[in-house]
């Protein structure tokens, strides 16, 4: 319960600037409540009220309150945002420093979802430490904007507001002072039990991020096994927990305002009974009793607002307590020791075992490589070669953030003192959305001058050009990350190191793992050419199974080993050699587009009316299903509780001061306790009830808008490759969720009860009826259009930039390896935090006039309609919220199907998917294949797969050999032309409309094994049966079956726990062959009567490559099979061959 305040001398001074503007506050109260008090008395006494005088006093109050909020508002939102930037900043330097580690308390062999407890609580896993540092660090708006001027006004508005009641009535004063300490009292002990409940939300939205993310990254696999369907239930279970969770939290929290509300109403009450009483005896004149029922609540509201302040700002302090708690664990990056003599890199009995494992994945291996010379590792797959070269790069500990890195590393690393290390991994990892701008990130980074700034941008250009150039890559630096094909996204890897190398002197080795892999025979044949070519400029030290690179780089011809062999072999360096010289072009390649920071959206105001537009898009949300409609009425009636109670207090002090019999005021004073506990309990009701209906609503949303990205196979790239996942299914969904019950039930209710309000006083008193007329009209009409003039749709901007944080935290966290490793990680954390400050500036300005609404809606309440105050406020903070939640719900209906994308044929496994008869094959008749408005990509095509044949779609890399593949899933439609899939003689369309339910069922008998064999973190028969159907599972020798069909019985007989065998998240516990062929094998469980093949090879050395597809034609005696590869010796394998060539247009994403 100790309060959490900011540090520094800004934060200091934030602090005074808010007290002072706290004591402004309690004098503007105190002016408002004696100017009505006096005004009321001398007109109750049938006197003529000083108009003058109480207008002065009355107006200059309201006008105190009005800048007290402003500055308030203004004061802590600035001081919001410039701790946010440091500490997100903080927590990416972390990363991108590989010196992010574990939590010391957290368990040895825990992952991202195992349960912990109340001591660890720093987050686990990518996924929860990229939603701490984006949507996690937002919540520390509330700590700055709500708790710290709740806080400071909790210490000075009852002072100076009880020294004024003490003046005026010391009995009153006395009750005030006997029932305050009783709301402290109760926020320690509700504070107390919330704590708990807020560590177990923030772990709920922990194994929601990563589930997320691990579900998008194997995305394409579960298409190609019909399992996206089945998996979403799985997200609506995690999305369920969360949601579950998060109520838990806001009940207790809600609970903790109840029980505040009603002490202080039962407090206030008692003040009025007092006082009504002594008027009835004549012991108080009526001024002063006013004066203190007015001032009263004033004491009390402040605690009641630090109280409710407190628990909306428990995710902030939770945010902050675990960022600084990661940011405390975190260290320095391995230094290692100094290579002897001549050597740039000696390794001496090294030693690599990974967390849980049984068999250490390196043993005893020991390697001495002199400047200028190279290496090439060249075992079976699983014989360790990535673990070395990943020690070697400093990626492996244990305590590293990333299971995947978790390893115990015995033995020496020797490098060069001062020496660093260009590094291309087996599978690379990209922060920025196009290859040029990634490779200029990396040039910034090696050359040490910022990009952009004379000779540094010409340079940067320069070897960005060459760099692909000599990779075959030249057509690739306006392509998109998120279109590229594996092989081009290989060649980007591997010109991405060249530009380390030749723009960073102090680069003397170049670590390559698999760096020919997926790549076509013309692509290969250049890297390896430029592999070559740095020989001697840097020593080499490379992992793969290609025989032509390691003879280029002059070693001898690895033997062929087996899979179950664990010692990596090396060939010896030989003399640097002369690279051959490589034309320095790049003249012509244009500056550096925008990033994605500065093209972020922030939203521009047009017209104040344009607000209006909102209530479009409020027709998605949950009004009779959900419950809205409900909860509008309880606001509606909680409000006019507060009216009835403010109503029957003044009644009640004005009768009393005519001295009437004591039971002529019971009624009243019965009204005051019912009209206090029922505002209570209606308030109470309806936050549970909206926050429920919401959270149920947005959690069918993130299942809906996984759905559509199932559909929407232009988007697997961006989700798989970047952080596009926490921006659609966590940023944008929560980002309507919060929206929804600040922009959606104020208003309406406010509507219904001053519709009421002025009702009954055009009953009771019809001369007051103008003044509540010209209240709704500026409550309702002009003071929403000042807020949204003065906002300038602040609100959707820092939406926009929440959405935009979430994508690019989890880019750059999910790249942190690469960039850690390739020196990179300063630069992009420069770039970083200058992209976040831009992103904030709008925010800054906006905070400006954050305060606006709170002000003006207080004059008005204050001067025309006292007992609507609340309700008016609301109206401020709902208009702020409406451009929020309209932009939030467009850009997740654009995901919902708007964009117009045709749904695939299946979505689901065969026996989901209708019945039908068995599928004999596919056949394409001049068929076109392109995606949304771009060029065709491949076509027209005529090919012809049947049971027991082969079909081989070959073409280099880029060439739409996947385009062709998603037209065979039935995920892409043709152009022209037609997809037939056989059933008996019969070829059927199944894009004809009265096909497609007969279609569906067909192509559910379609699997596809993607280039990148994504397994999740599960055991190793999870993984095999995902491709079945819940009420049809694989048995154990079915598994065992085709583990060894393609090649893993050995290595699957070796492990103790057998199919139970847990392979880590993303497989990482499996070499990059064995991924492949377990992902082979997955397929085979599946029982797909067509089978796609896509790079089935990749990782493989040639001998076992050709072991495999002897052991897979055997295994797929009796199906179809289509092939896709760029190796045209594996193709001559087939039947039949289709090929390809050109470079198309890459798919659309977005």
């Amino acid at each position: 319960m100790k309060p959490e305040l900011p540090s520094g001398r800004a934060g200091r001074a934030a602090l005074a600037g808010l007290a002072a503007l706290a004591a402004l506050k309690a004098v503007a109260l105190v002016l408002v409540a004696e100017a009505i008090a006096t005004a009321v008395a001398q007109l109750a006494a049938g006197g003529t009220a000083d108009t003058p005088r109480l207008l002065l006093l009355g107006l200059g109050g309201t006008g105190l309150r009005a800048v007290a909020a402003w500055g308030a508002k203004t004061l802590a939102r600035r001081a919001a945002l410039g701790a946010k930037e440091r500490l997100r900043g903080d927590l990416v330097a972390a990363a991108l420093e590989g010196r992010l580690r574990r939590s010391p308390n957290t368990p040895q062999g825990s992952g991202p979802n195992t349960p912990r407890g109340p001591g660890a609580d720093a987050p686990e896993g990518p996924g929860a430490v990229a939603a701490l540092a984006s949507r996690g660090l937002d919540a520390l708006d509330n700590h700055y904007a709500t708790y710290l001027p709740a806080l400071v006004s909790a210490a000075v508005v009852p002072l100076v507001v009880g020294l004024r009641i003490l003046l005026a009535d010391w009995v009153s004063a006395l009750v005030v002072v006997l029932t305050v300490p009783l709301v402290p009292v109760f926020m320690v002990l509700i504070g107390k039990h919330t704590e708990e409940r807020v560590a177990q939300a923030a772990a709920g939205l922990d194994r929601l991020s990563n589930h997320l993310i691990e579900l998008a990254r194997g995305l394409p696999a579960l298409v190609g096994l019909r399992r996206a369907g089945p998996r979403r239930r799985a997200l609506h279970q995690v999305s369920e927990a969360y949601r579950a969770g998060t109520l838990g939290t806001l009940r207790t929290a809600f609970v903790s305002g109840l029980a505040l509300e009603l002490i202080a109403t039962i407090s206030v009450a008692v003040v009025a009974v007092f006082i009504g009483l002594r008027l009835v005896h004549g012991d108080m004149a009526l001024a002063p009793g006013l004066l203190v029922l007015m001032l009263a609540p004033e004491c009390f509201a402040p605690l009641r607002e630090l109280g409710s302040a407190f628990h909306s700002a428990e995710d902030g302090r939770e945010a902050l307590r675990r960022a600084r708690r990661l940011l405390e664990a975190s260290g320095a990056p391995d230094a290692g020791t100094t290579a002897p003599g001549p050597c740039v890199l000696a390794l001496e009995s090294l030693q690599v075992r990974y967390e849980g494992a049984p068999a250490p994945a390196v043993a005893g291996f020991s390697l001495a490589l002199s400047a200028g010379g190279a290496a090439v590792l060249s075992t079976a797959s699983g014989t360790g070669k990535t673990s070395v070269l990943r020690a070697v790069a400093g990626q492996l500990g244990p305590d590293r953030m990333d299971a995947a890195s978790r390893a115990t590393v015995e033995g020496t690393v020797r490098r060069r003192p001062g020496s660093r290390t260009a590094w291309i991994p087996q599978h690379p990892s990209f922060s920025e959305a196009t290859v040029r701008e990634e490779l200029e990130l990396y040039a910034a980074a090696a050359s040490g001058a910022p990009a952009g700034t004379g000779g540094a941008a010409t340079a940067a250009v320069a070897a960005v050009a060459s760099a692909l150039e000599r990779v075959n890559g030249a057509h690739l630096a306006q392509a998109r990350i998120a279109d590229c094909s594996p092989g081009e996204l290989r060649r980007a890897a591997v010109a991405r190191a060249l530009v380390v190398v030749a723009s960073d002197p102090a680069v003397d080795l170049l670590l390559a793992d698999e760096p020919t892999a997926h790549l076509d025979p013309v692509s290969a044949q250049a890297v390896r050419q430029a592999l070559a070519g740095v020989r001697g400029r840097v020593a080499v030290l490379a992992a793969s199974h290609d025989s032509a690179l390691a003879r280029l780089l002059q070693g001898p011809t690895p033997e062929h080993r087996t899979p179950e062999q664990q010692t990596p072999e090396f060939h010896a360096p030989g003399k640097p050699s002369t690279p051959d010289p490589v034309p320095q072009e790049g003249a012509g390649v244009q500056a550096p587009v925008a990033t994605a920071a500065e093209s972020a959206p922030l939203g521009s105001w047009r017209s104040a009316l344009a607000a209006l537009a909102a209530l479009a898009a409020l027709a998605a949300l949950p009004w009779r299903s959900g419950g809205l409609l409900r909860e509008v009425l309880l606001a509606a009636a909680a409000a006019l509780a507060a009216a009835g109670l403010s109503g029957v207090s003044g009644w009640l002090i004005v009768s009393a001061s005519h001295q009437p019999p004591v039971l002529h005021l019971m009624v009243a004073i019965v009204g005051v306790r019912f009209f206090g506990i029922g505002r209570a309990l209606l308030r109470y009701l309806e936050r549970i009830a909206v926050h429920d209906a919401v959270l149920r609503w947005s959690t069918d949303l993130r299942v809906r808008v996984w759905d559509a990205l199932a559909c929407r196979p232009s988007q697997w790239g961006r989700l798989a490759r970047g952080g596009a996942v926490l921006g659609h299914l966590v940023g944008d969904v929560d980002e309507v969720r919060d929206a929804a019950p600040r922009a959606v039930v104020p208003l309406p209710a406010a509507l219904l009860a001053w519709a009421a309000t002025a009702t009954a006083i055009h009953v009771a008193a019809p001369a007051a009826l103008p003044a509540a007329l010209a209240a709704g009209a500026l409550g309702f009409l002009a003071l929403p259009l000042v807020v949204l003039r003065i906002e300038r749709r602040a609100g959707a901007a820092a939406a926009a930039q929440r959405s935009w944080l979430a994508e690019r935290v989890a880019a750059l966290f999910a790249a942190a390896p690469d960039l850690a490793a390739n020196g990179a990680g300063e630069e992009a954390v420069r770039r970083f935090r200058a992209a976040d400050a831009r992103a904030s500036l709008p925010l800054r300005r906006a905070a400006r006039g954050s305060g606006a609404g709170a002000g003006e809606m207080a004059a008005v309440a204050a001067l025309l309609l006292l007992a609507l105050g609340e309700p008016f406020g609301s109206v401020a903070e709902s208009v702020r919220e409406l451009p929020v939640l309209r932009d939030r719900l467009r850009r997740v209906g654009d995901l919902l199907g708007t964009a117009g994308e045709e749904a695939p044929l299946a979505a689901g496994p065969m026996e989901e998917a209708g019945a039908s008869g068995p599928l004999g094959g596919l056949r394409l008749r001049a068929a076109t294949l392109g995606w949304g408005a771009g060029p065709d990509v491949a076509g027209p095509l005529e090919a012809e797969v049947l049971p027991g044949r082969w079909l081989a779609v070959a073409g280099p890399s880029g060439a739409g050999k996947s385009t062709v593949v998603a037209g065979m899933l039935g995920i892409l439609r043709p152009r022209a032309g037609a997809l037939e899939l056989l059933e008996g003689p019969r070829g059927v369309d199944p894009w004809t409309p009265g096909n497609r339910a007969r279609g569906a069922a067909l192509a559910a008998q379609i699997a596809w094994c993607p280039q990148e064999a994504h397994l999740f973190d599960s055991s190793l028969a999870a993984n095999l049966g995902l491709g079945r159907a819940a009420g049809d599972p694989a048995t154990e020798r079915e598994m065992a079956d085709a583990l060894r069909m393609v090649g893993l019985g050995s290595w699957f007989g070796a492990l103790p726990q057998g199919l139970a065998t847990r392979v880590g998240p993303g497989g990482h516990k499996l070499s990059g062959g064995q991924r492949q062929r377990v992902a082979v094998a997955r397929a085979l469980v599946a029982r797909a009567r067509v089978v796609l093949l896509d790079e089935p090879t990749a990782h493989l050395g040639e001998d076992e490559a050709l072991d495999l597809m002897e052991d897979l034609r055997v295994a797929l005696a009796d199906r179809a099979v289509v092939l896709v590869t760029h190796d045209e010796r594996l193709a001559a394998l087939a039947d039949a061959v289709v090929h390809l060539s050109g470079r198309p247009a890459p798919a659309p994403v977005g």
